[in-house]
């Protein structure tokens, strides 16, 4: 490996570790929180001056990228150095025609959330029936054992348990055929099937990866759900303005993103530094560090405004995503206004307050909401 990148000691790469994700995952998976080495990070950017760091992987060597110019290098879109470590690109399907259609799933999928207390199973539950209806119709969307499969192939393979996870791959393929072949008119796997030249593994890959995009969002939504409880100047907007409730959620995705650090693998041989660096080699950039940076006077405060007045439009973290965000966006919105329509989330605890700074991390076994009638007119509303 070249010696004119700065390496992190043995134990330093002990400690992250836990947090690095091994090239081959498109999403980091529960328990991989980089947050939670923030001043690990911190101190590898003063001790080094930004310049990224060589630290010892789960699968070998990789490169964590600490500075803005390094990151903007690492993801531009026009290099083709650094290339995803698994095909994640869509197939460029038209999901504009399907908005409405997905958007009324979410509202109705919703209405089963505006009474009584809300914690995190009952909003994640509620949210995977509307991924399945999304991804494969309206003939999936009791199909747990379908999003069970997703999740334990994904625990197989932070364990390394090669032989489990062929087995439940082959379950979850054969799961995910079935519903493609179904093909039902007004769902992703429609379109799919609807797309020429495409093979059935192609089709295959692409809709495990819209219902992987979609399942994932989970988390920020029972997490802005908590923050609409907490700061109630910012719920009466929500409720009144679509668009200040997508920055809402924008805003908690920020906070506490499901995507902390993207994963990139060296196509060939890079320089970095005046140092040569392989090809095949891990390089990370550590989002959620830098969408929580000591820099930005909003790092650890709910600041939805930042969407909307333009602050957030010169992060480059904030660059518009691409159309699997777009629709994710689209649709946890229309999720969480068809919550709000007819109820107040209050919060239940102190997990989240607006007087203090918001943790790094958060027990999601922990959050919860109480859903009180909009009809009524408790005090403090």
């Amino acid at each position: 490996m070249p010696r004119g990148l700065p390496r992190a000691t043995a134990l330093e790469s002990l400690r992250l570790k836990a947090s690095l994700v091994p090239p081959g995952t498109p999403h980091l998976t529960p328990g991989r929180d980089l947050l939670r080495s923030r001043t690990l990070l911190s101190e590898l950017e003063a001790r080094y001056g930004g310049r990224p760091v060589l630290v010892r992987g789960p699968r070998g060597p990789a490169l964590l990228i600490m500075s803005k110019r390094d990151a903007l290098r690492v993801l531009a879109e026009d290099d083709d150095a650094y290339a995803p470590a698994v095909e994640t690109r869509p197939l460029g399907l038209p999901t504009d025609v399907l908005r409405p259609s997905f958007i009324e799933i979410a509202r109705e999928e919703a209405k089963e959330l505006t009474e009584g207390v809300v914690d995190y199973a009952r909003l994640n539950g509620r949210w995977q029936r509307v991924a399945r209806r999304c991804v494969y119709g309206d003939g999936a969307a009791g199909d747990e054992e379908l999003t069970r499969l997703l999740a334990d192939l994904t625990r197989a393979g932070r364990l390394r348990a090669r032989r489990r996870q062929q087995l439940l791959s082959g379950r979850y393929d054969a799961r995910i055929i079935d519903h493609l072949r179904r093909a039902e008119p007004g769902s992703l796997a429609g379109l799919i099937a609807e797309t020429p030249g495409q093979a059935e593994s192609r089709g295959l890959m692409q809709a495990a990866f819209w219902l992987m995009g979609l399942g994932v969002t989970a988390p920020g939504l029972m997490q802005t759900l908590a923050l609409l409880a907490a700061h109630p100047a910012h719920r009466k907007a929500a409720r009144a303005d679509p668009c200040h409730l997508r920055a809402c959620l924008r805003e908690g995705l920020r906070l506490w993103p499901p995507v902390p650090a993207l994963t990139r693998l060296t196509t060939v041989e890079t320089s970095w530094y005046g140092a040569a660096l392989p090809a095949g080699t891990t390089v990370m950039v550590p989002m959620a560090v830098h969408q929580r940076s000591p820099r930005l006077p909003y790092a650890n405060t709910f600041a939805p405004e930042i969407w909307l007045d333009g602050t957030a439009a010169g992060e480059w973290w904030a660059r518009p995503g691409c159309e699997g965000v777009h629709l994710t966006l689209v649709v946890g919105t229309a999720f969480l206004a068809g919550i709000l329509r007819g109820s107040r989330p209050k919060p239940v605890g102190r997990l989240i307050s607006p007087h203090r700074p918001l943790p790094h991390a958060l027990d999601l076994a922990r959050l919860r909401v109480t859903m009180i009638s909009a009809r009524r007119k408790p005090a403090h509303a």
